[in-house]
C-alpha cells in the first residue's frame, strides 16, 4: 500500500492543477477612463440564479488595480481561433501595452471594454469581492450576456492556450 500522507511538492501540484480543464477568457475593467484588461483561465459559473460568475485576479496584474473599487466588469469568452488575442492580454501589461487600442471592441454598462469578436461576453455587476491567497475572486451577477460567434471556446492547456 502507498502512503499518501505525505505533502507533494508545490511544483508538482501546480503541474497537476494545470489538468484541469479551464476556459480562456479576457477581463475587462475600466477606471477614471483608463481601460485595461487581462486573460484569466480562473473563470467559472457559480449560480443559475441568480446567474453569477466568478473570476480570480492576481494582485499584481495592472487590471486588478483598475477592478478596485469598480462596479462592472467584462468577460470576453475566446473562441479557439483567438489564440492571439489570449496572448496579448495575459503576456502583455497596460503599464507597457495598450491592449484595447490594439484591439476591436465595445463598451458596455458604464463604458467597460469587452472584445468585438469572440464566442460569448458578458457584463457583471460586482456581487463580491474576497481575497484567496495572491488572488481576489470577483464574483459577478451577469446583467447582460450575449452569444457572439458561439463555440468552441479555448481551453487553457498547460502553461499556455491551446485550440
Amino acid at each position: 500500500m502507498t502512503d499518501r500522507t505525505s505533502a507533494t511538492p508545490p511544483s508538482s501540484q501546480d503541474e497537476t492543477l494545470r489538468l484541469i480543464p479551464a476556459p480562456v477568457a479576457v477581463i475587462g475593467a475600466v477606471k477614471e477612463g483608463v481601460l485595461g484588461g487581462l486573460t484569466a483561465a480562473w473563470l467559472t459559473r457559480v449560480s443559475i440564479e441568480p446567474p453569477l460568475l466568478l473570476v480570480s485576479v492576481g494582485h499584481e496584474r495592472f487590471t486588478w488595480e483598475l477592478l478596485d473599487g469598480a462596479t462592472q466588469f467584462t468577460v470576453s469568452v475566446l473562441a479557439s481561433d483567438q489564440v492571439p488575442e489570449a496572448r496579448l492580454f495575459g503576456l502583455h501589461s497596460r503599464r507597457d501595452v495598450d491592449k484595447w487600442g490594439q484591439t476591436a471592441h465595445v463598451l458596455l454598462g458604464e463604458g467597460v471594454p469587452a472584445l468585438e469578436h469572440c464566442t460569448a461576453r458578458f457584463l457583471c455587476e460586482l456581487e463580491s469581492r474576497f481575497t484567496t491567497g495572491d488572488h481576489d475572486c470577483l464574483v459577478g451577477r451577469i446583467v447582460e450576456g450575449e452569444t457572439v460567434a458561439g463555440g468552441p471556446a479555448l481551453p487553457m492547456r498547460g502553461r499556455d492556450y491551446a485550440p
